[in-house]
């Protein structure tokens, strides 16, 4: 009986190793099993159309006032009233600030006064040459005594819009102590306050108008022959956008760094741009023909662009490419391509040179 339960227990055990040993070899069978039985990868496409690219030299740019002005103070002396404050919109002849004017009113009533005497003495000195006249007529006085007569008469003359003349300048003066602006525009800063004494070297105000404005940038000199006056650029200004430029002056020398200085006029009519915004100015230099892809299609690898092209059997095919310009969210290139090529889109992780996909859509 003992033999028997042996017998058994043998013939369990050793059926028992047999399924763990099967167990063991289909474990490690799975995961090829699995790999050989992966799923094509799903791509999209897109057909690469050649086009006319612009290549473009972008130049950092700043946006200045066409018109522009730094008042100083015609007169010296302490300034007693202000009229606007900054940020103002001022027209043309608008007070801006007053100085006093006591000196002024001074050199006026003294002027006025020597005018009142000196006109005296001429009529005087006249009276006396119209005398002396006739009685050299009726050649009683010699023609010295009138021709001395006449002299003085002329002097006191002279002297009498001589003192006019200053008068005229006094009055200019007292004109002057009220400072006023120049032209229509934005008074952007005020440097001056109520109490300050101001002579003719001290800056007071800062006006400019905001329509039209400059972007002003520089341009290396092989890059001349690519822009002409009238030409139309593309400005790309930062928290702004892109607005039209056109190109109102190009320098006749080069600046201390060997570069042009270009001027693009832009119209500023809602006001939303202000002198000192900065931006890219993006001129074109040169027109290549070339494929205009999404950006993400392009990969990178060390120093090689490349992208993913599938042939009409499925294939995928490695293609190096050269990028000659970029925008947001595209970006242009020069690669060898077929007619029948079409450029994948999607799924590109998973991907490689010579594998099989399944095209699934195109993008258009």
């Amino acid at each position: 009986m003992k033999k028997v339960l042996t017998a058994v227990t043998l013939i369990v055990i050793g059926i028992t190793g047999l399924l763990i040993v099967k167990k063991i070899e289909s474990s490690k069978t799975q995961p090829q099993n699995t790999q050989q039985q992966k799923p094509t990868p799903a791509v999209k496409v897109i057909t690469p159309t050649e086009e006319e690219v612009n290549i473009y030299y972008v130049a950092n740019t700043t946006l200045q006032a066409k018109i522009s002005a730094t008042l100083k103070p015609q007169v010296s002396g302490r300034v007693i009233k202000l009229f606007v404050e900054e940020g103002s919109f001022v027209k043309a002849g608008q007070p801006l600030a007053m100085i006093e004017p006591d000196k002024e009113d001074y050199q006026i009533e003294s002027q006025m006064a020597l005018i009142n005497q000196l006109e005296s003495t001429y009529l005087n000195k006249k009276a006396i040459y119209e005398r002396r006249k006739q009685l050299y007529e009726k050649e009683l006085i010699s023609k010295e005594e009138l021709d001395n007569a006449r002299t003085d008469m002329e002097v006191a003359l002279n002297q009498l819009n001589s003192a006019k003349a200053t008068l005229k300048e006094y009055t200019r003066q007292k004109r002057e102590t009220v400072i006023k602006a120049p032209f229509d525009g934005f008074l952007d800063k005020r440097m001056i306050n109520i109490g300050d004494y101001v002579d003719t070297q001290t800056q007071a105000f800062y006006i400019l108008k905001l329509n039209p404005l400059w972007a002003v940038f520089q341009l290396p000199q092989n890059y001349v022959k690519a822009i002409k006056l009238g030409d139309i650029i593309d400005i790309d200004i930062d928290g702004i956008g892109t607005v039209k430029g056109k190109i109102d002056y190009i320098s006749s020398s080069l600046n201390e760094n060997n570069l042009l200085v270009v001027k693009a006029l832009i119209e500023n009519k809602d006001g939303k741009l202000r002198e000192n915004m900065y931006g890219k100015a993006k001129i074109v230099v040169e027109k290549k023909k070339g494929y205009k892809l999404p950006e993400q299609v392009v990969q990178l690898m060390g120093n090689d662009s490349y992208i993913y092209t599938v042939s009409p059997d499925s294939k995928v095919k490695k293609v190096l490419v050269k990028v000659l310009s970029q925008e947001p969210g595209f970006v242009y290139i020069t690669a060898d391509l077929k007619p029948e090529d079409k450029v994948i889109v999607s799924n590109l992780m998973n991907i490689k040179d010579g594998m099989t996909v399944k095209v699934i859509s195109e993008v258009k």
